[in-house]
């Protein structure tokens, strides 16, 4: 099953030996594995990164697992995965599999394989070992139940504020949250027109739903059409986002901005998150500036703003406005009117128009407005 992962996943962890390499199976190998899947308290601290837990804490309860650990397989030889796979019952109803091995080296690592050939009724199917961390078993699982792909083959690349991008155990960004059903794009504003506008973030690492007025980000799409900027916050305010035994934390707090070309080319443009006072400016076409003018609790107050460029203006809102009137505010933003529809006269009024109101153009494109006789609607 492809992502979304939205609900329960039922997963197979089988712990596995190879015989070339291990000696046998290690002392207490499968209790070991049901704490890291359910629950592995540090002794001094009382911080769970389990598995489990992590899915449920970042997805904001939309996410679950129900896992299921083998005991221990012997592999005859380097393929572990495959004896794994072979080792579950035909006619099973997981969605997924984890090989389990008790340390790493050459093709012991963190990995995954989904959307391949199905063997032995899995298509997706994931190696962790002991020795890795949260964050690689649930960098792996996400690419097996979520269908989302490795952050890191970008540059700059979300690093610690993704944990797609740095497998430390960090929460996934809000992007990755919304691909992955964790959050409705509903959650994010969108801010597209000229001008300056204000927004409160919500950190990302904090419960939902948001407080109300609050957003868990900002949305400003690209000039060009074929990327967007998102802007959102981040603390240090549970195991995942600080550093833990679960997590090594966000690199910074405060308010972060990457750009988006596509699901999973992403391009951290504030390598240090940025602090009230701070400002980030887009290079380029883009020309948009991100302020962080205050910090609320649990969050940051933002202004974006974007400039017109010195040949663009904003097509006027003329609708339901006389001829003349509507054919004043288009000439003074240094635009030209036309009209069509019925004829100017007494008792007529802008129906239509195109472009429509607010879209950014080049000086002197023209506007047409589409005219009707009679009361206005």
């Amino acid at each position: 099953m492809h992502g979304p992962w939205v609900g329960s996943r039922r997963v197979a962890f089988v712990p596995v030996i190879n015989r070339q390499v291990d000696a046998g199976v290690p002392p207490g190998f499968r209790d070991t594995v049901v704490r890291r899947v359910f629950g592995d308290f540090d002794p001094v601290t009382q911080v769970d990164r389990a598995l489990r837990r992590y899915i449920s804490t970042v997805s904001y309860g939309r996410a679950a697992l129900s896992a299921q650990v083998t005991d221990p397989v012997e592999a005859a030889n380097p393929d572990t995965m495959g004896a794994a796979l072979r080792s579950i019952p035909s006619g099973h109803d997981f969605d997924a599999c984890c090989a389990v091995l008790p340390s790493g080296g050459p093709d012991r690592t963190g990995f995954a394989w989904w959307h391949g050939d199905e063997v032995n009724g899995f298509q997706s199917f994931a190696r962790v070992n002991l020795a890795e961390g949260l964050g690689v078993w649930a960098m792996e699982l996400v690419h097996c139940l979520g269908d989302f792909a490795d952050l890191y083959n970008t540059n700059p690349h979300l690093a610690g504020f993704d944990n797609m991008a740095c497998s430390c155990g960090t929460h996934p960004t809000v992007h990755t949250k919304m691909h992955l059903g964790w959050l409705a794009e509903s959650a994010a504003s969108t801010k597209s027109t000229p001008g300056t506008q204000s927004f409160d973030l919500h950190a990302v690492g904090l419960p939902q739903p948001a407080p109300q007025g609050r957003r868990m980000a900002v949305r400003i799409p690209g000039r060009d059409g074929g990327n967007q900027y998102m802007v959102e916050a981040r603390l240090r305010s549970d195991q995942y986002d600080r550093p833990s035994f679960a997590s090594a934390g966000v690199p910074s707090e405060g308010v972060i901005v990457y750009e988006v070309a596509g699901k999973t080319e992403v391009y951290l443009r504030t390598p240090n998150a940025l602090g009230v006072g701070d400002t980030f400016t887009a290079s380029g076409d883009d020309r948009l500036e991100v302020s962080v003018t205050g910090q609320l609790v649990n969050g940051f107050t933002v202004a974006v703003t974007i400039p017109l460029a010195a040949d663009e203006r904003t097509v006027p809102l003329v609708r339901f406005l006389a001829p003349g009137h509507a054919a004043e505010h288009v000439r003074q933003a240094d635009l030209l009117p036309a009209f069509t529809g019925a004829p100017e006269a007494s008792g007529t009024f802008v129906f239509d128009q195109s472009p429509g109101p607010h879209t950014i153009v080049q000086r002197g494109s023209t506007v047409t407005m589409r005219l009707r006789q009679g009361q206005l609607p």
